[in-house]
């Protein structure tokens, strides 16, 4: 089931439109007399339409576009102004002198509920994001955290980078201990794949000397002892959620308040929770319907095997949007993190971790086997997924296994999606034409990482490959591309910058042959991210029907130059025709 990067069926519809008011289509525009009555208008505008409807792949520029009832009722590129008709007795009418306006950004994939726990815990990043260089600057920001909590509540700090730091390894046990032995201490590796715990937060977890490796995870071990050195991997560091004091359903909301007004500053309309589980859905659930929230929400529950099965684990959730929130379907995982040295390659690392040896390739989070039972169920039920894959062997059997369920269930209509798709081979594209595989691409890994993967993890030639965006737009497959918020701070523009530079932070290209266009990366942030989230007749674009989610810009991203991309604003955020973000100056 083949499906490429046009929308022909979408075009013809909003084509058709075009007999009741102004659309921008290759066919004349007829303008009706009849009045439209608009709420708004926004006009002596530079629209980027995202609406993609001759077969050269041109986006339509318009200048104007009208608003009634939240929804787009016209849109004109062939007048200097706009039509008399559009405008009624209470329509508001907004001169943007020039300035861009395109489709708010949908997010293909990220982490909401880890965006606000980072907003309420101790930031370790490394620069740009934080300030942890080295273990000192680690256990400074530690201890100052330590100083401010009663003995015995946690401290959680999240986003070091050992591959960053001076020291260029993981904090241990006793580095955490070194900080505090009264307080249990959780510190999370900036993939969110790895953690460490001290001393009495090991104990409170109940791993010890003779607690085995749990499935698809692993508890690093001090050398020459059986003892664990305070490193998790994976799965090893499911007992966390159940080690964490909860805030009340207020104190969650009003950080819910401050992450909504980021995300919607940065352009957001609808925004991602991609590992949600039911006790989350339901706090986003009574969320949404505590206030008018100004974004909406997609959530992807994440399933494990050896469970209820997923028909009935879904059961007991509506996938239908509520108050502007709604569960999209499930997440599995297959593998780790390239960089965390838990992505399943095909081939060795290029620098193996310390204490292995050249052989090794990491390793899947669970069975090919146990894998496929999932999909098939998936399948049989109809249910959207999205899969973590970040190595080429994980891609494989996710590959494998969508073979297998297409043709079992060969009239399916299902979109699966390879999230992140870091490391994913030539001929790996060519397959997932097949199977309408959609890969969301961490195209930032470019930037944050792209150096290590040369140097360190991949080595030159896969790290020149990574994120293969340009492949696949050679193939014209339906692809994204994301920043995998918190993992590096949500920047769609950064994102776009990324995508088109493909410069490392030292400034060195990689992969040039692997960068898009900016047209062609704007597309993957708002209509191809909307098409990944079956709402692409909705949202996405700037044609008569959708909503009207729109952001306005400082600067036109077609046409600044390629450095000042990262740096554009948004000056203003619509939802649904209403302003609901203005940038304060």
């Amino acid at each position: 089931m083949m499906r490429t990067g046009k929308y022909p069926a979408i075009s013809f519809v909003f084509c058709l439109l075009g007999s009741l008011a102004l659309v921008a289509c290759d066919q004349p525009v007829a303008i009706n007399a009849e009045p439209l009555n608009a709420d708004r208008i926004f006009h002596n505008a530079h629209i980027l339409t995202m609406s993609f409807e001759n077969e050269h792949d041109e986006m339509t520029i318009a200048n104007a576009v009208a608003i009634k009832d939240g929804r787009i009722i016209a849109v004109t590129n062939d007048t200097p102004n706009y039509p008399d008709n559009w405008v009624g007795q209470n329509t508001h009418i907004t001169n943007l002198d020039g300035r861009t306006l395109m489709p708010g950004f949908v997010q293909s994939h990220a982490h909401f509920n880890l965006i606000v726990l980072k907003k309420m815990t101790v930031n370790l990043a490394p620069p740009p994001d934080g300030g942890v260089a080295n273990l000192t600057n680690l256990k400074d920001a530690l201890s100052a955290a330590a100083q401010k909590i009663p003995a015995g509540y946690p401290i959680m700090g999240i986003g070091y980078d050992d591959t960053v730091m001076e020291e260029k390894r993981h904090p241990t046990r006793a580095d955490l201990d070194a900080v505090s032995t009264e307080h249990p201490i959780i510190i999370m590796h900036i993939s969110f794949h790895l953690a460490v715990m001290n001393s009495k937060a090991l104990e409170m977890a109940g791993i010890n000397e003779d607690t085995p490796d749990p499935e698809g995870g692993h508890i690093q071990r001090e050398a020459n002892s059986n003892r664990p050195n305070g490193v998790l991997e994976e799965t090893a560091m499911n007992v966390i959620g159940k080690m964490l004091p909860q805030p009340s359903p207020q104190q969650a909301f009003k950080t819910y308040d401050i992450v909504v007004k980021d995300l919607l500053a940065l352009g957001y309309t609808t925004i991602v929770e991609h590992a949600s589980d039911i006790a989350m859905e339901k706090g986003f659930q009574a969320y949404f319907a505590s206030r008018d929230v100004p974004v909406d929400m997609i959530a992807y529950r994440r399933v494990v095997p050896d469970t209820e099965p997923i028909a009935a684990q879904m059961a007991n959730m509506t996938r239908e949007d509520v108050n502007g929130f709604k569960l999209g379907g499930i997440k599995i995982l297959l593998d780790g993190s390239i960089q965390g040295y838990t992505g399943h390659l095909s081939q060795p690392y290029h620098v193996p971790p310390s204490g292995k040896d050249t052989s090794y390739r990491g390793y899947p989070h669970l069975p090919a086997e146990k894998f496929n039972d999932m999909l098939m169920q998936a399948y049989a039920a109809d249910i959207p997924l999205l899969v973590h894959t970040n190595g080429d062997a994980a891609i494989d059997v996710l590959l494998d296994g969508l073979e297998k369920a297409n043709k079992a269930h060969p009239n399916n209509t299902l979109r699966p999606v390879s999230i992140h798709a870091q490391t994913m081979r030539q001929d790996q594209l060519d397959r997932a034409q097949g199977v309408s595989l959609i890969p969301s691409f961490f195209v930032d890994h470019v930037y944050f990482w792209g150096d290590r993967h040369r140097e360190i993890f991949l080595g030159p030639d896969r790290a020149a490959q990574i994120s293969p965006a340009g492949s696949a737009e050679n193939r014209q497959l339906i692809y994204t591309i994301h920043d995998d918020a918190p993992v590096v701070s949500a920047d769609p523009f950064r994102t776009l910058w990324v995508a088109v530079a493909r410069l490392t932070s030292s400034g060195e290209k990689l992969g040039a042959e692997e960068a898009i266009t900016r047209q062609q990366a704007l597309k993957a942030l708002t209509l191809n991210s909307a098409y990944q989230h079956y709402i692409e007749t909705e949202k996405g674009s700037i044609e008569v029907g959708k909503r009207a989610d729109m952001i306005i810009l400082d600067k036109n991203p077609l046409t600044v130059p390629e450095a000042d991309l990262r740096h554009i604003k948004v000056l203003e955020t619509v939802k649904d025709g209403e302003t609901v973000y203005t940038l304060e100056r």
